[in-house]
């Protein structure tokens, strides 16, 4: 992959006036104070900074590290004020912010296990005397500096790259950072946003371009918050007061920051945010893991009411999930949507209906970054001198609990230093992706898969994400329908999900629930984020046409004269035509009419077989049909053309790693042998379709079917704890299952690629070497996953009518599972949910004084200069096969090469 796509290098004075701009009035008034009035620079030097000696045109000038932090400091808070005192301040700039100096010590953080960061110097907030001392929290900018002269010092680079990360992971209201560069005597300034990295190529020399230096301070002074960075759509809960901008808190006073305003967990933080359809204020976030992936989506989530509602009794008020994400391209929820309320189809109600979209907007314009952020700047060519010598690292983050979510930052590397150095504009130089800010409000909420309370909730529940469901949610006032997304009518219309994981599959909730008895409650999955789907033609449109008369004219008598004597009186005419008509669509190249007769009886046997295997009784008569086999949906044409959503053209592989299809995981195109004395068909190219998300939604019930005890989320004990804890007799079971869980799911992408494709490459290996060790729990699971595991085999193997008619065979596979279940609820895991449900709904009381009127919008509606902004209106691993028997329990470095690949042939 071009790692240069990301970045982007623009002349200095292009991003001085498209980035930081100041008019030249007012900067010419604020050179002429700080020359004149503050002998701030006097004969081409500005005052603070020391003056460097050179010896020798070869030795490059340097300064007292120590003596360049003070110097700045001074002199950038001098021009500061000067400029404030000259422009004025409005509302919709940063408050309170100063240059400090923190080469001596690192920032202090309000939120425990944040990640600590130590620029030399930065531009922060005030906020509460001790309450917050210096965190990233508060940064608007942040300075690296050296003593070297040298600009293109790459050390520079890494360190600022961090800075500029970390700020845009803890800020939740930062759509973009701004860092400089300050080297002895020049300057330079760069721009991490969604889209990369954004800077100058050539750096400002302070004392011979002394405009342009102050150019950068005055900006940083005098610019409205959201030129630098900040989102004036979100504001800070601080109920029962009304909401504040982040930028807008004070050191004291009634808009000081107080502990209990601020929260000690991201997912706590409650922010008021101004959509086109009126204001919500978040109860908890549901999800920030992309967000601390900078460059990106930087996805969030969370459970949110109106702000009017926050009056009203908690337990009926209507909770909706609110989402927020920059997008590279694609309308896929609104075009959803507009199918969903165009369709006669029934399936129509499984699409999740839209509360609300909006693209948003800050000040009139979209806010994308290439035009509101970056202004439309255009590149040039720049190079660097060294590679760097300090890769950095991944730092984890452990977050809320009980959302079970692993954040990290991606600190900048030796990678982010290449993807520098290697730019060059030009033919090959490809265009920084564009990524523009969109919201969505659902109408839905719920609790992720793993809290499911009973195995008839669990297959319920993801058979609706599969296909869909009519939820009919408690509303207080009476009960309304209300439609959940499925994964079978996006398909159908052209959308593929392509990242089913068990975040994304949902069990919605509502008090009313869990005031219903077991047998009479209604349960509702919900497959959710479309943030990574795959828009392809419609079902419709793929459709290949079957012509019985072309089949039968190409041997299909033959093939029931040939094994009449078998299974020849088995099926009727038209299984037999279809047979051939696949072994055409798929091989054309074929006109042999014995090899065609040979490859449709090797599919018709293979289909009989899982038939009879499956545990269905026998079709009447004995005679099995198309709709018997599944074999009367129609065979599709490849999903090209095709454009992909969230990734470059090219890139087909999308999704979590432990549930991706195996097809998707590798490279190196896989071959499913299909196990029973019959020959697969030659794989096809692989583009991400229908079956390889059935597959994920396998991997998905398996994963559970492994890993846990049993209802409410928990974890088994097998893995969990050191192995020398557990009885010696028990150990070797311990170790199978620990490897297992290692090889399909908890080890690396490579591992977990080629272990999933050996299994089908020997699917027997499934019955042997996985299925044994399914928690007992799941144990009556046990039929369905293995006809649901025959039924990917076979769809692999020969790409037919299994493979295009994949979701209604799963569909009938979790439906008979589901059916055979009673309602035995775990009363823990229901009482979980209803604690998660409750602490939800309840993060805002209803006991506050409510009296101040929901804030209007645009956002600049109920801003106003005169009062205080309190008183406004708002707003962890096993390397092996799975046959393996060693005890080694010590980490080992994972190869990509499949341990499964090379079995032991030691007993098991």
């Amino acid at each position: 992959m071009d790692e240069t796509k990301h970045v982007r290098i623009v002349p200095t004075r292009n991003f001085l006036d498209g980035i930081m701009p100041v008019d030249s009035g007012t900067l010419k008034r604020i050179y002429d104070t700080v020359r004149h009035k503050d002998k701030l620079y006097v004969r081409k030097h500005w005052q603070k900074f020391p003056k460097a000696k050179t010896s020798t045109k070869k030795t490059k000038r340097k300064y007292k590290e120590v003596d360049i932090y003070p110097a700045f400091i001074e002199t950038a808070n001098n021009i500061a004020k000067a400029a404030r005192d000259l422009a004025g301040e409005c509302d919709d700039q940063v408050r309170e912010a100063a240059w400090v100096d923190y080469h001596s010590r690192a920032p202090q953080h309000l939120k425990k296990g944040a990640t600590k960061i130590r620029p030399d110097c930065a531009l922060a907030m005030a906020f509460a005397e001790n309450v917050l001392k210096e965190g990233s929290e508060q940064f608007v900018a942040v300075v690296e500096a050296k003593r070297n002269y040298e600009q293109k010092d790459q050390d520079l680079i890494v360190q600022l790259l961090t800075y500029l990360r970390l700020i845009m992971a803890e800020q939740k209201d930062r759509r973009f950072a701004l860092g400089l560069f300050l080297s002895g005597t020049q300057v330079s300034v760069w721009l991490q946003d969604r889209s990369g990295l954004l800077g100058m190529d050539v750096p400002i020399d302070i004392h011979k371009n002394p405009k342009d230096f102050i150019q950068v301070i005055a900006a940083f002074a005098i610019l409205p918050a959201h030129r630098l960075g900040f989102d004036p759509t979100m504001k800070l809960a601080r109920e029962p007061s009304s909401p504040i901008h982040t930028y807008r808190l004070t050191s004291q006073g009634p808009d000081g920051l107080s502990p209990e305003q601020y929260k000690a967990s991201h997912y706590a933080t409650q922010w008021v945010i101004s959509t086109e359809c009126g204001a919500f204020i978040t109860l908890r976030a549901v999800s920030l893991l992309r967000a601390d992936m900078v460059t990106g989506s930087g996805c969030m989530v969370w459970a949110a009411i109106r702000y009017e509602d926050r009056a009203k009794d908690p337990d009926t008020r209507k909770v909706y999930v609110l989402k927020q994400w920059w997008r590279s391209e694609g309308t896929i929820y609104e075009d959803l949507q507009g199918v969903s309320e165009a369709s006669d189809d029934s399936d129509a109600q499984y699409i999740g209906k839209m509360e609300h979209h909006e693209v948003v907007k800050i000040d009139g314009e979209l806010d994308n970054t290439q035009n509101l952020i970056r202004r439309g700047l255009d590149s040039v060519q720049v190079e660097f001198e060294k590679d760097s010598e300090k890769p950095g690292s991944k730092r984890p983050r452990p977050t809320d609990a009980e959302m079970n979510e692993w954040l990290h930052v991606e600190l900048a590397d030796q990678g982010d230093v290449k993807m520098i150095s290697r730019f060059a504009a030009g033919n090959r130089a490809k265009e920084p992706r564009v990524h523009t800010r969109v919201r969505v409000v659902l109408g839905v909420f719920g609790c992720t898969l793993k809290f499911f309370s009973s195995l008839k909730e669990l297959i319920t529940s993801l058979s609706h994400c599969v296909r869909g469901k009519l939820a009919m949610p408690y509303t207080g006032s009476g009960v309304q329908a209300e439609r959940t997304t499925g994964h079978r009518f996006a398909y159908e219309h052209g959308v593929v999900h392509r990242d089913v994981s068990p975040a994304n599959l949902l069990i919605v909730l509502d008090n009313h629930q869990f005031a219903s008895p077991s047998d009479s409650r209604v349960v509702r999955g919900c497959l959710i984020d479309f943030d990574h789907a795959k828009r392809t033609r419609t079902v419709e449109e793929r459709k290949v046409a079957f012509d019985a008369d072309e089949a039968r004219r190409l041997t299909g008598a033959d093939v029931r004269r040939t094994y009449s004597g078998g299974w020849g009186g088995q099926v009727t005419d038209e299984v037999v035509h279809r047979a051939v008509h696949l072994v055409k669509q798929r091989m054309p190249y074929i006109s042999d009419a014995a090899k065609i007769t040979r490859f449709a009886v090797e599919y018709i046997e293979a289909a009989l077989e899982r038939y009879k295997d499956s545990g269905q009784p026998p079709p009447p008569d004995n005679l099995y049909t198309p709709k018997a086999l599944g074999w009367d949906g129609p065979l599709l044409s490849p999903p090209h053309p095709l454009r992909s959503i969230a990734q470059p053209a090219g890139e087909v592989r999308s999704g979590t790693p432990p549930f991706i299809s195996h097809k998707i995981l590798n490279f190196r195109q896989t071959v499913v042998v299909y196990w029973r004395g019959h020959s697969s068909f030659p794989p096809s190219t692989v583009a991400h379709d229908a079956i390889h998300d059935m597959e994920s939604f396998f991997w998905v019930l398996l994963f559970f079917c492994i890993t846990h005890v049993g209802p409410g989320g928990g974890r088994r004990k097998e893995l969990v704890g050191d192995l020398d804890a557990f009885p010696a007799q028990d150990r070797e079971e311990v170790q199978r299952i620990r490897r297992i869980n290692y090889c399909l799911f908890e080890g690396d992408m490579g591992t977990i690629a080629c272990n999933k494709a050996e299994l089908f490459g020997h699917p027997q290996d499934f019955e042997v070497h996985v299925l044994p060790y399914v928690h007992p729990y799941f144990e009556p699971l046990k039929p369905m996953l293995r006809r649901w595991w025959d039924l990917l085999v076979l769809a692999y193997a020969f790409e037919g009518y299994e493979y295009h008619n994949i979701h209604a065979l799963v569909i009938k596979i979790l439906d008979k599972a589901a059916s055979a279940l009673a309602w035995v609820d775990s009363q823990e895991a229901m009482e979980k949910k209803a604690r998660y449900l409750h602490d939800i709904t309840h993060a805002i009381s209803a006991s506050h004084d409510q009296s101040t009127t929901p804030p209007s919008s645009p956002l600049s509606d109920f801003l106003d200069s005169s009062t205080p902004e309190s008183k406004k209106t708002p707003y962890k691993h096993m390397v092996g096969s799975l046959q393996s028997t060693s005890h080694d329990t010590s980490p080992l470095s994972s190869p990509f090469s499949s341990p499964l690949a090379k079995k032991s042939k030691r007993g098991d």
